[in-house]
């Protein structure tokens, strides 16, 4: 924490903003002589150097003094515990939902793997990753608001009632639509990890045993495997809350939910340092917290990290019975249980015998319905592996070729976009205009491209660079020794402590709006993950008998990295680097959503949706839905195509 509000308070410190000015208003700025800003300067320490500006920072917080909001005009710490009420409620209710959610879906998917449910779930996954929150909101919002008017616009209470007045009912009509739209949005994790984690389980040693003995699938994963997915899925939900909190910013922003992400957006846009700086801290301390927990249950859940005392032993699934012959060492530690190991023995070669032939088929699959879902692509022809190569090749060039069309055609129609004709003003689409025109009567079509092709661009440049942040610092930390090992992980996990929305405003707010600071925030905030697969790839290569060979040789660590380390790594990291683009994406249109991003007379994606927003209640629909939909394809098609070449790289991962 301390590391997060060194950072948090360089961030708030780097940005162009003039204290003094904020402090007494632009209006009072303006009339004020030289001398007396100057004073007030010295007076709010503007003048002392960094370091002590921090120290008194943080005296004041170690002393409870968080100073004073000025769009609020309350004390920080007042504003935080207010709007943290609303914000863990929302959280809460999302964090509970998507957990219960995804894992249902999780088992049911793995349970009925290669049929439709499974393929609906997985589909329904990979369509939630690539849909922006605050646009899934826009959608409730008008659908189930303004449209069907089941509920509430937004905020969190009716508006001009009193706060003795509001019943459990008012607050839950209007809690319910940012809910749903929260608690959706974070199943797709959950429901995959859950997914991955029940296949294993079902095909395990112990899972065909209790099959071979009689139960149903759905009675072993009841009575042995829910209990060993279950606190794996907990300790994910746990790790999950700094995506929570970070779509609850977006979604509290659609709604107008008085919480702390509304609250971070208002003293960001409005220049209130120290609320900002509050907040950032106020999160992170969550997200510590959350990821506290989630170590303390992982540590609960990994038997590997007992010492063998058997405090992990009551998530086991089923032991096997011992092998005749072999009794149990702790009967051969004494005499007198030697006995009931021989016992025990000729019990389970009874048992052996009359489940040995079940087990035999089960090896072939775990039942008839699962069988073909066994064979993974290791185990298809060498024809049919090639022709799947192929074919995933050529989706993927068909893919940048799509990438390029929309970035072109978005170049040429920049100019278009932004032709206003008034006697065209609040079209709905037609033939002249597929995507309609706006209430300036610029055509939907030719601003959704442009704003497209600005999102790719920034996505393709700040992926790149943080593609190249991940290699650097995942080599270093593999091939640089203990010591550059914690230092990167240490550096990771700092990282990845602030939620990515609440470390976008704060970099935005540094280093001022425009397409520079867009492009530096999401390469500073997605290269972690990256890094991680970087770093495991690099040590997998170390352990390799031909780099040990090398370095016996006499080869440097230089000229290992260039000849052995690189070629082994480049595969997967190419396809992170591809798989980092859809998500640049996603976080550049949610923080140009939000005001932070791209300035409003440059075309983006986020821009049209936040100006479609006010239109909403106006019935024009199509400013939403068009732009978004384009935008969640372009997403779609990049994750689908990284997913495939990953498939490609690691063959093992087919049968995920």
């Amino acid at each position: 924490m301390a590391a997060v509000s060194i950072i948090v308070f360089l961030l708030v410190d780097a940005s162009p903003v003039d204290p003094v000015q904020a402090n007494v208003g632009q209006a009072a700025y303006v009339n004020m002589s030289e001398a007396k800003r100057a004073q007030l300067a010295a007076y709010w320490g503007a003048d002392t150097p960094v370091w002590e500006r921090y120290a008194a920072w943080a005296s004041s917080l170690l002393q409870g003094d968080w100073g004073t909001s000025l769009r609020y005009n309350a004390p920080v710490l007042d504003v935080i515990a207010v709007r943290a009420t609303n914000s863990l409620a929302l959280m809460g209710i999302a964090w509970v939902a998507s957990g219960l959610i995804g894992f249902a879906l999780g088992v049911a998917a793995a349970v009925f793997r290669g049929r439709a449910i499974d393929r609906a779930v997985k589909g329904y996954c990979y369509l939630l990753a690539s849909v922006p929150t605050f646009w899934l909101g826009l959608m409730f919002l008008m659908v189930f608001a303004v449209f069907l008017k089941w509920f509430p616009i937004g905020f969190s209470v009716p508006i001009g009632m009193s706060a003795a007045d509001v019943t459990l009912a008012d607050a839950a009509s209007h809690l319910a639509l940012p809910a749903a739209v929260l608690s959706l949005t974070g199943v797709a994790n959950i429901a995959l990890h859950t997914r991955e984690k029940a296949i294993d389980v079902l095909e395990g040693t112990c899972m065909r045993f209790a099959r071979a003995r009689g139960l149903g699938i759905g009675a072993a994963m009841r009575r042995h495997g829910l209990r060993n997915l279950a606190m794996p899925a907990i300790t994910l939900q746990f790790a999950s809350i700094s995506e929570i909190f970070g779509g609850s910013v977006l979604v509290e922003q659609v709604f107008s939910y008085p919480g702390l992400g509304q609250a971070a957006v208002t003293a960001g846009l409005g220049s209130d340092v120290e609320l900002l700086a509050g907040i950032a801290l106020f999160s992170a301390a969550l997200v510590f917290a959350g990821n506290l927990i989630a170590n303390v249950l992982y540590s609960v859940v990994d038997p590997r990290l007992h010492s063998g005392r058997g405090r992990g032993r009551r998530f086991a699934v089923l032991r096997m019975p011992k092998r005749a012959g072999r009794p149990d060492s702790r009967a051969r530690s004494k005499g007198s249980s030697v006995t009931h190991g021989g016992e025990r023995a000729a019990d389970a070669n009874d048992s052996r015998q009359q489940t040995e032939p079940v087990l035999r088929e089960s090896r072939v699959g775990v039942s008839h319905a699962h069988a073909a879902c066994v064979s993974t692509v290791l185990h298809r022809p060498p024809r049919q592996r090639a022709a799947n190569r192929r074919l995933t090749l050529a989706a993927f060039i068909a893919t940048a070729g799509v990438l390029a069309a929309v970035v072109a055609t978005g170049l040429v129609l920049a100019d278009a976009a932004a032709v206003t004709d008034f006697a065209q003003k609040s079209l709905a689409p037609c033939a002249a205009h597929p995507f309609g025109t706006d209430w300036m009567g610029r055509d939907m079509l030719a601003r959704t491209l442009a704003g497209l092709s600005t999102s790719v661009l920034v996505g393709l440049l700040a992926a790149g660079c943080s593609a190249l942040i991940a290699l650097v610092l995942g080599t270093v930390a593999a091939l640089g020794g203990k010591r550059a090992d914690a230092v990167v992980t240490w550096i990771i996990d700092l990282v990845m402590g602030v939620p990515h929305i609440v470390l976008l405003v704060l970099i935005s707010f540094a280093l001022g709006r425009g397409f520079f600071g867009v492009v530096v925030g999401v390469a500073l905030t997605h290269w972690p993950s990256l890094a991680r697969v970087v770093r495991a790839e690099v040590l997998q290569c170390k352990e390799a008998g031909y780099v040990k060979t090398a370095r016996k040789l006499g080869a440097g660590r230089v000229r290992i990295a260039l000849r052995h380390v690189f070629p082994f790594v480049l595969p997967q990291f190419i396809v992170g680097a591809i798989l980092l683009f859809p998500h640049a994406i996603l976080h550049e249109a949610s923080i140009t959503f939000l005001g932070f991003g791209l300035p409003p007379e440059q075309p983006a994606i986020g821009i049209i949706l936040s100006e479609a927003m006010g239109y909403l209640s106006a019935g024009m629909w199509w400013l939403a839905v068009f732009p978004g939909v384009t935008l969640v394809l372009v997403v779609l098609l990049f994750d689908v195509a990284g997913s495939s070449l990953r498939k490609l790289v690691d063959p093992h991962r087919a049968q995920e």
